[in-house]
């Protein structure tokens, strides 16, 4: 059993008509990649609920049920553990911070009721955040979920999908509708699946692959195609936008979730870090996506005046 992921981008990524990749200067940016410069995130920030370890892979499920679009303008930002955190990193905190105030987000019956009053209050920062309706629907749906099939616990959640990676982005897709990340392309469906994947690989990176991140198989996952991926891979001239597309990016115009142009960026993200595993194979013959991933968000968070701006596309998807 497989995702289906890269076999469905493989197909789609030459009928791409407003993205491309530049093989040449894939080959020229891979060439320059040391074994030093690629490692896995270990997620030890103070925003992750060490001290327990179910409360912290419960946490992992949580976060990334809500973990899309976090570009407001102004960014939301949460103040905790003595500094502002931006992102996903203050999804985090406010998760964090939720559980240490004793608010019991990691029981199914008492997301299941959340008001809307109590969510604003866990998300209360400084900023702006989009689509907080279908991030309050998203955590009352797990909880009923949660509540009524897996005994009221996050944990079981893995524990049910047996230790292995591919089984846990299944089973998160077919139990929770907001996991299930696809798109149409040329009459055919492209899954993605960008935050059930990421749920699968947050938890075998931050418990070093033991115990709730004891997870088979973490090697045939993909990249998380999201937004800033395809700006990593802009910025290096790996991807390549037509003159169109290049002028609604850099204009911040809104790309409607779906519509051809946002699905090309995402095929050829999946598609290029695909090509970048191969290229490296042969040199680092232990990498998988997940390198390729951190390596990729890591030189998105760089900052300059020859960064361009991410596409913008609300969607609960990433």
């Amino acid at each position: 059993m497989t995702l289906g992921v890269l076999e469905a981008v493989a197909e789609a990524a030459p009928r791409c008509q407003h993205v491309r990749i530049d093989e040449m200067r894939l080959a020229e940016v891979c060439a320059n990649i040391r074994l030093a410069d690629v490692r896995l995130p270990t997620w030890d920030f103070p925003t992750f609920y060490g001290a327990d370890p179910d409360a912290l892979a419960g946490q992992i499920l949580l976060f990334n049920a809500v973990n899309f679009c976090y570009w407001g303008d102004p960014p939301w930002e949460i103040e905790f553990a003595g500094q502002w955190w931006g992102g996903s990193m203050a999804m985090l905190a406010a998760i964090h911070r939720a559980l240490a105030d004793g608010i019991p987000l990691l029981d199914g019956a008492y997301l299941s009721r959340l008001s809307e009053k109590e969510f604003r209050q866990i998300l209360r920062g400084r900023g702006a955040l989009h689509l907080m309706p279908e991030r309050l629907a998203i955590w009352r749906g797990l909880g009923e979920t949660v509540a009524q099939r897996f005994g009221n616990s996050l944990t079981r959640v893995i524990f049910s999908t047996g230790g292995d990676a591919l089984a846990l982005v299944r089973g998160l897709v077919e139990d929770f509708p907001s996991f299930d990340d696809t798109r149409t392309f040329a009459g055919r469906t492209i899954p993605f699946y960008k935050r059930g994947q990421l749920a699968a690989a947050m938890l075998f990176e931050a418990f070093g692959g033991q115990g709730w991140g004891a997870l088979a198989r973490t090697d045939q996952l993909t990249v998380f195609a999201d937004y800033k991926l395809p700006q990593a891979l802009r910025r290096l001239g790996i991807l390549v936008y037509d003159a169109a597309l290049a002028a609604t990016v850099d204009s911040q115009t809104l790309i409607p979730a779906g519509d051809r142009r946002e699905v090309e960026i995402r095929i050829a993200t999946v598609w290029a870090a695909e090509l970048m595993r191969r290229a490296l194979t042969p040199r680092l013959p232990e990498i998988t996506a997940l390198h390729i991933d951190y390596w990729l968000w890591f030189a998105g968070r760089e900052q300059g005046p020859e960064v361009r701006p991410y596409h913008r596309t609300l969607t609960t998807a990433y």
